[in-house]
């Protein structure tokens, strides 16, 4: 995880850039960095639920595979629609790779020490991407653009070899074999599992707000070079990398929820500040920041996924929480466009930080009234 997270934070601070240079403007803009959604978002939740009836492993090789073939498409690239294609190539690949690798973990956490091992395992996504923005923009800076899609091909096929003799064959597969898994109604007719998924909406609309458009904040109103647009973007990773594993021990011992709250809250403040930069220190202060509430609510929330996962499946409830997660990543970056073509990028900003807030609040009212209803029925 950590070699594919590098590879892919590789592209992070200069796709933006790049595609604006090929022509790309307004709805296009925003397709071309989070066109990945549009083929993740549905296959993600097939490929968890598969996954829980037929192991693990031949999906993480399946989706680490397409990212070797499109590393080499985006180096001979020559025009914003093909770059929109690949990158929804992209969201196949991740769509088999990562709620596989996330429902394995799930499957190894013992219970009630879920956040312990979600904290640890998102350590290796969040460092990769933390390191990989930064490699991506001193290779762009250094050798052109080219050399760095290339090094996301080469990032997979380090991972692909990783994968093919260090994975055990029978990992992930032998209880999902003997697990029932129940049906989509059941699932639905929790409010916790709502709760979830409103979270990681707003989790991701955040995220693909931010991420579609700090580049090009960052060339056009700092000056920034790609170099620098990589550090800033990846001491959010960095940071929430150190933290994690502090906050997933946390919360095994205090409710998963308020974490999540808080860490949410903090992420709006953030984004909502973000036009407020008139520096690149000062915008590597909020993305510190931001890198701190993710550290808070991300282990949080999958350990709250892993234990509902229990009942109602690993692979199909992570495959349904990452897939409402990368619509909202969709949603903001889309939506951002739009609202950077009738405005400005700090627009986009505003808006994002207080849908995030908002969002946060959705959560609050949804989790306890499903926590409460789970009680009863738990009682009766």
């Amino acid at each position: 995880m950590f070699v594919m997270a590098g590879g892919l934070g590789m592209v992070v601070p200069i796709l933006p850039v790049f595609v604006r240079d090929l022509g790309a403007t307004g709805v296009w803009l925003g397709l071309a960095f989070s066109g990945f959604a549009i083929t993740q978002t549905p296959l993600t939740p097939i490929v968890g639920r598969l996954g829980d009836r037929l192991g693990r492993r031949r999906f993480i090789l399946a989706g680490l595979s397409v990212y070797v073939f499109i590393g080499v498409g985006l180096s001979m690239a020559d025009s914003y629609h093909i770059v929109t294609l690949l990158r929804m190539g992209m969201g196949v690949g991740a769509a088999c790779m990562f709620p596989s690798a996330l429902a394995m973990v799930g499957e190894l956490a013992p219970k009630g020490h879920e956040g312990r091992y979600m904290g640890l395992f998102m350590v290796s996504f969040t460092a990769g991407f933390g390191f990989g923005p930064l490699v991506g923009g001193v290779l762009k800076d250094n050798f052109g653009v080219d050399t760095t899609f290339l090094a996301l091909s080469g990032a997979a096929a380090v991972a692909v070899l990783m994968v093919t003799f260090l994975l055990p064959t029978v990992a992930g597969a032998s209880k999902s074999d003997e697990q029932v898994v129940p049906s989509f109604r059941e699932m639905a007719g929790d409010l916790r599992v709502w709760s979830l998924m409103v979270f990681n909406y707003t989790f991701g609309l955040g995220m693909g707000s931010v991420f579609t458009f700090i580049a090009i904040f960052m060339s056009e109103s700092l000056l920034a070079s790609a170099t620098l647009v990589g550090v800033v973007v990846g001491s959010r990773a960095i940071i929430s990398s150190i933290f994690q594993p502090l906050f997933g021990r946390l919360a095994d011992h205090m409710p998963r929820s308020l974490l999540v709250i808080g860490g949410g809250l903090l992420m709006a403040a953030g984004t909502e500040a973000l036009p407020l930069a008139t520096s690149v220190a000062i915008l590597l202060v909020l993305f510190l920041l931001l890198g701190l509430s993710e550290s808070a609510a991300l282990p949080s929330s999958l350990a709250i996924t892993t234990d509902l996962g229990r009942i109602y499946g690993y692979g199909t409830l992570i495959g349904f929480t990452n897939a409402v997660l990368i619509m909202g990543v969709l949603t903001g970056s889309v939506g951002g466009s739009l609202i950077e073509s009738g405005g400005s990028i700090e627009d986009v900003f505003r808006t994002a930080g207080l849908v995030i807030a908002v969002g946060v609040m959705a959560f609050t009212i949804t989790w306890s009234q499903g926590r409460r209803r789970a009680m009863r029925v738990l009682q009766t």
